[in-house]
């Protein structure tokens, strides 16, 4: 029995390594993962004659020291093997994911979208997938941006009993990637629009004052009164977005300084209490630990969050909360603004900071204001994401390292 299974094995582990391969994993770590692999093999042959479960056994002890995650897989997609590499980008411990299906590291939409059952397919027909980009979910919620390699492991008889990914996370390399097109399509963006700024200013101002002139002599209700207070609002909506685009073509010249995220939203939260709109929203603020203190510009910041409650009470029609939390540990400072609003629909929320996308009516926004709102906590090393359900309201988290 021993023996047939020794025999078994050395042709198990022999597969894994032919398919190391075709990875392009470097020598020296293939290498290091065939030779922890070999060590839980022998273990594995002991606890079989102590007629233990030998394969959970197996992958719980294997350790394979690898940046990337290593994750394997049974045949019915629950996860056995969890290496370090796993647990520093998904942040799960050993323990939690044991046993669980692999699906807990889909995002909810991609899932909706049949990318598990498009995996399970792929292993099925063809054994391996190669340099797959796609997204994965943390712990913590982050979406995270990942390579991932596949391979179907065999037994003797060629049946697939399992199989093993290998998970890259690509999230800052193609971020900079995004960073760098972006940077370049702004570049261009910014001198076309300063030229035609320019060149429209002057026409703009005329139409405007000859506009506001004739509204002073005409009162509501009388003969071309409606025609020439659109007119007057169009000219100002473009005057807006023309400014809008400059703003956001021009490179941030930050002025830097020690600053309290505290006292920074007190002041915005005074500063916007005036833009209810007649709208009855109650504002709940839960401020945990203290002296949230990061080097930043007070004008950009204070700009940055203001954009984000105008967006909170602009979503909410007639009655809502909007509740605000900051919180800091040994890392970081984050701050969260939620809505109970309309929403975001999910299909727009991989765009919401993209320059110009906007899911407001025409003419009640530029599409620019959480493009700005990105560029700036950016400049200033931190990140913000966004969720959001429909009729539910929705949740923008900025966090700054410390």
């Amino acid at each position: 029995m021993e023996k047939m299974v020794t025999k078994e094995l050395d042709v198990y582990f022999s597969e894994i390594k032919k398919v190391l391969k075709r990875y392009s994993i470097e020598e020296n770590d293939e290498d290091k993962i065939m030779e922890i692999l070999s060590e839980s093999i022998s273990k594995m042959i002991a606890l079989m004659r102590e007629g233990k479960s030998a394969h959970e056994k197996f992958f719980s002890d294997i350790k394979l020291n690898s940046v990337d995650a290593i994750i394997g897989f049974d045949n019915n997609y629950k996860i056995f093997l969890w290496n370090k590499g796993a647990e520093d980008i998904f942040g799960y411990k050993l323990e939690e994911v044991t046993g669980k299906d692999f699906s807990i590291l889909i995002p909810e939409y991609l899932i909706n979208e049949g990318e598990k059952e498009f995996l399970i397919k792929v292993i099925a027909e063809r054994s391996f997938l190669k340099n797959y980009e796609t997204e994965r979910i943390t712990k913590r919620g982050e979406i995270i941006t990942v390579s991932i390699s596949r391979f179907a492991i065999f037994n003797t008889k060629r049946e697939i009993i399992g199989s093993v990914g290998i998970v890259r996370d690509i999230t800052k390399e193609k971020q900079l990637e995004k960073e760098l097109r972006e940077k370049e399509n702004l570049a261009l963006v910014g001198q076309v629009v300063s030229s035609i700024a320019h060149s429209l200013a002057n026409p703009l101002n005329l139409i405007s004052g000859n506009t506001e002139y004739l509204l002073m002599n005409k009162k509501p209700g009388e003969k071309d009164f409606d025609e020439l207070k659109n007119i007057m609002e169009e000219t100002n909506s473009i005057s807006e977005l023309i400014r809008s685009i400059l703003d956001f073509s021009r490179p941030l010249e930050l002025k830097k300084e020690k600053l309290d995220i505290s006292e920074l939203l007190n002041e915005v939260l005074e500063k916007i209490k005036y833009s209810f709109e007649g709208k009855d929203i109650n504002i709940d603020k839960q401020i945990h630990g203290s002296d949230f203190i990061i080097l930043g510009d007070t004008f950009q910041l204070k700009d940055a969050f203001i954009n984000l409650f105008v967006n909170a009470i602009q979503s909410i029609k007639i009655k809502g909360n909007i509740s605000i939390v900051l919180e800091k540990n040994e890392y970081e400072i984050k701050f969260s603004i939620t809505d109970t609003g309309s929403g975001i629909p999910e299909k727009d929320l991989p765009n919401i900071f993209k320059p110009f996308y906007s899911t407001k009516d025409y003419g009640k926004g530029t599409g620019l204001g959480l493009a700005i709102t990105n560029k700036v906590i950016k400049e200033h090393g931190g990140s913000i994401s966004v969720r959001s359900r429909l009729e539910k309201g929705t949740t923008f988290t900025i966090q700054f390292p410390i």
